[in-house]
Order: C-alpha cells, then structure tokens, then sequence
C-alpha cells in the first residue's frame, strides 16, 4: 500500500516497493508493445485482445479480485496506479471497463460470476455496461423463465465493448435491477462500434433482441453498479493523468531540440510558462487521484466526494496539457503521423466518459451545500 512515513512532523507519501515494480512491469511491456497506434490496423480488434492477453497474463485482470494478499479496498491504488500507465502509453485497452466487472462480480454470490471472474483471469475480456458512462439511463429489460433469461432494449457507448468477449448488463426485471452477463458472440446481440474522437476507447453500441444471458448479480445490485460507477470515475480520471504525463514530456523534449532564431524554443518565457502551467496540471491530477483511491481503499464516508473532485481536475488537467503539448509541437503536431494527436484525443474522451467536468463540480456543490445545511440546524 501506499506508504505513510513521518519526517520532520511531515506526512510523506510514497509507493512500496512492490507498487514501484508493478509500474515498471507494466510501463515496460507496453513499451516493448508501443501500442497506441494498433487501433490503425486492419486487425485492430485481434491486435488490442492481444495486448490484453499479454497483460492479463502480467496479473492486471486481478487486481480488482479478492485475493488473499491483494482484496479490493487495498487495491485501488494499484488500480489507479496501473490506469496511470495505461494512460502513458494511450494503450487502447478494456482495463477500465473490466475493473468494473470485476467489481461486480466479486461483490455477488452466484456460481455463475464465481464462473465468469475465472475466466476473466485466463484473459477472458468482461467489460460493464455502466448506465452512467455517458450518462445514460437503464434502456434494457430483461424477461426471465425457470431456464433462461432473455434481453430486449439497446446501451449506447460502451467503452471497451468492441474487444469484449463478455458484457455485464444492467436490466430492469420484475421491477428491480439486476447485473446479467451476456457474450456477444450470438443471435439477438449486435455490438456496432461507435464514431469517436479517440477510436482508442472502443466505444460500442449494445443491442439486445431476444439476447439469452445468465443474471450474475440480484441482491443490493443498485449499490454495487454505484460503487462500480465510483472506480471506473477514478480509474478515468487516473488515465487522463498519465495521458497528461507522457504530454508534458513530449513537449519538454520536443521544446529542447526545436530552435527558432537561433535557440532552442523552450528558452522562450512563452514555452515556459506554458511548460511550467503543465507540470502543475500533472501533479494536481496525481494528487487527486491518489487521495481519491487512498478514501476507496479505506472505505471512507467522503470517498465519492474525493472521487468527483479527482475526476474534475485530472480532466481538465489532461485535456490542457495534451492541448498545449500539440501547441508547442506547432504543425508537426498537427500531424497523422506524429503521436500527439493520440493523446489530445483520449483526453478529451475521457473528458466526458463518466459525467464531464461541469456534472462532477455540481456534485460536489450539492454535498457542500447539503453539509452547510446540516451545520446550520
């Protein structure tokens, strides 16, 4: 876990030791990888399973299982850590939308989960079908006999579920929600890919026309879908983060080596104080989404307050930072060829995936407001 250590009457945080080597695993099998462009190929469904694969068998389909030495609430920094990197690379992937079946499924007590969560492990891609991705609402119903459970009604952009192999839907049934799995890969599902900015997010339309699926979750399915809700809010905001990074450092290197008139274009106040605005924005965001992920591991009443408040300044802060960075490469930023555009892209994606910037202030607004209301009675 994250470790606490006092100097000088100071609090300090720093990883451990066993998070340091999870980070440098990862960031180095992507970098072997550099697989922000697979989503370009041909075969970009094959090739982005692929990666999955590879880092499914690196341990990442397990942080969010209940494990004896890793369970969820002391997981989360390392999910968010792993986000991080991901972000980094602008690696298209299903890891945000698995965390959240994963989440799912461990909280339930039906085989068929205990089923699914296993073949997860084996790289098995599961992805949530979150109703508040993009805000949207509950549009599926589900109709259940003594054998089967079958699914009308369609879940607009779902990220990760054009490389999915399995999706978690939520559905209303006999007048409460529950959490069913559906594979894909049968009559009456058709997964149509969804025009976006960032086609490394595999954004997805879901439609269901007599879809057979197995229910996964029944018991208190509203308040696990929220909790789901909260880690994939965070593990956006933390990949927006790394986005943010990697960003700044484009941009950094790119200003030493590029002269005008002479010098090199990051002695100009202009470039530095753009570059300087930028290393704020990244360290605000990792702040937040560290404090964030500390209150979900711990349990904390004010976590969701904290999560919101991660996702709104690490969204802005990436989109900036992405922005400014392609603005200092100048035209060759503005390029296919050149990455930059990759990162501006997934930024602004994440943007808005799980409520946009204006959406999370206004939450926070309304907890403060309530909180001020209680004081004053």
């Amino acid at each position: 876990m994250l470790n606490r250590i006092l100097k000088g009457g100071k609090v300090e945080f720093r990883l451990s030791d066993e998070q340091v080597a999870l980070c440098e695993s990862v960031r180095k099998l992507l970098a072997a990888r550099a697989p922000a462009r697979i989503v370009f190929e041909s075969d970009s469904t094959d090739a982005v399973r692929a990666l999955w694969g590879q880092l499914s068998d690196a341990g990442l389909s397990s942080l969010g299982l209940d494990l004896p030495d890793l369970d969820l609430e002391s997981s989360a920094i390392e999910q968010i850590l792993v986000a991080e990197e991901l972000g980094r690379a602008a690696a298209p992937t299903p890891y945000i939308g698995l965390e959240a079946a994963t989440l799912i499924l461990s909280r339930s007590e039906l085989q068929a989960a205990a089923d699914l969560l296993k073949r997860a492990l084996d790289g098995h891609i599961v992805v949530a079908a979150l109703p508040a991705a993009y805000g949207g609402t509950v549009d599926v119903k589900a109709s259940e006999d003594a054998t089967s459970s079958v699914l009308h009604g369609e879940v607009l952009l779902v990220p990760g579920a054009t490389w999915a192999n399995t999706v978690l839907i939520t559905a209303e049934s006999e007048g409460s929600v529950r959490v069913y799995a559906l594979d894909i890969d049968q009559s009456g599902c058709t997964v149509t890919p969804a025009p976006s900015i960032d086609p490394g997010s595999g954004l997805a339309a879901v439609t269901l026309d007599g879809a057979s699926a197995v229910p996964v979750l029944v018991d208190d399915a509203d308040k696990v879908i929220h909790d789901a809700v909260l880690l994939a809010t965070l593990l956006a905001a933390a990949e927006s983060t790394g986005i943010a990074y990697t960003a700044l450092h484009m941009a950094a290197d790119y200003a030493r080596t590029r002269e005008q008139f002479g010098h090199p274009i990051g002695s100009f106040q202009a470039i530095k104080h753009k570059l300087a605005d930028m290393v704020v924005d990244v360290e605000n965001s990792r702040s937040a989404c560290y404090g964030a992920a500390w209150k979900l591991r711990d349990g904390a009443e004010d976590a969701e307050t904290f999560v919101h408040m991660a996702k709104a300044i690490a969204a802005e802060g990436g989109t900036h930072v992405a922005a400014q960075a392609l603005q200092i490469h100048g035209g060759i930023g503005c390029t296919f060829e050149h990455p930059i555009h990759l990162y501006l892209r997934r930024a602004k994606a994440n943007q808005l995936l799980y409520g946009d910037t204006p959406e999370h202030l206004e939450s926070l607004a309304e907890e403060f407001l309530a909180t001020e209301r209680e004081q004053t009675r």
